[in-house]
């Protein structure tokens, strides 16, 4: 009898065992956009809840600052990514990586001028001038300098943080044109009763940010993880996520094929070539 007790709990350990071995540990993060405790409150309860929905163990991990990040996205540091789509179409291409979801609509920016600044007409105008916008890599920034493909004639960027501050700054002489969203563009010309601002380019629409999962995750899991985040519970956990980034609208299922052709993006960064 005593023989017979000694082996089930034997197999109960081992079972146990097996199970605990079969539990991977994935690192899930996203560019330094908030502060440490902003990042850990919008990112750290979706890792646990997709900790209790996989059976595996997703952990939030707050890069330092861009740097860092590129250099934890270029050596495949981490799992399970949320950023743009530059960087979504980079890892699909150079890492494999699986695009599961994203926020829907596309992202369009515009580079706009002060309608007095008779010096600036048109975009190519822009060559060797200032222009107001947030620091490369951001995509609207990397959208602009893309249409001078002579990097000598590309315009200088003045950084300035926060879109409606870039939009700002033109307007205050700081620079000769600024580069934001066209939604952001859209709200603050509405507001601008004398209509101070002409548009001098408008870029072609890109989808939205996603979450782009690495080969190390399984199949199956990847799938597990699209359901997760795409149920009521997922909708629930990633509100502050939608509400800063897709004004709240709820994310949608995507694949490879939406994020194929934009890694080029970053090809003027080392280690991005592609």
């Amino acid at each position: 009898m005593k023989y017979i007790k000694v082996l089930v709990l034997v197999l109960i350990f081992a079972i146990s065992g097996l199970a605990t071995a079969q539990a991977d540990e994935y690192i899930f993060t996203s560019p330094a956009r908030e502060k440490p405790a902003e990042g850990k409150a919008m990112y750290g309860p979706i890792a646990d809840f997709l900790t209790s929905k996989t059976g595996h163990t997703f952990t939030y991990k707050y890069p330092d600052n861009m740097l860092s990040y590129m250099k934890g996205v270029r050596t495949g540091e981490y799992d399970l990514v949320f950023d743009g789509p530059h960087f979504v179409s980079w890892r699909v291409t150079a890492l494999q990586h699986t695009p599961l979801v994203r926020l829907p609509g596309k992202l369009v920016f515009v580079v706009i001028s002060r309608k007095d600044n008779a010096k600036v007409t048109k975009l190519v105008d822009l060559a060797g001038r200032t222009v107001c916008g947030h620091a490369p890599p951001n995509l609207a920034t990397l959208t602009m300098q893309n249409q001078f493909k002579n990097p000598a004639r590309q315009p200088r960027i003045k950084v300035v943080r926060g879109f409606k501050n870039v939009y700002t700054a033109m307007l205050n002489g700081k620079c000769e044109a600024a580069v934001i969203p066209a939604k952001v563009y859209n709200k603050l010309n509405k507001k601008d009763e004398q209509k101070q601002t002409k548009i001098l380019f408008r870029s072609k629409g890109l989808p939205h940010q996603a979450i782009s999962a690495s080969p190390k995750i399984p199949a199956d899991v990847q799938q597990k993880i699209r359901a997760a985040l795409l149920s009521p519970e997922g909708i629930a956990v990633t509100e502050k996520l939608r509400k800063r980034f897709a004004g709240g609208k709820k994310m949608i299922a995507t694949d490879r094929t939406e994020y194929e052709g934009y890694g080029y993006l970053l090809s003027d960064f080392w280690g991005f070539e592609l």
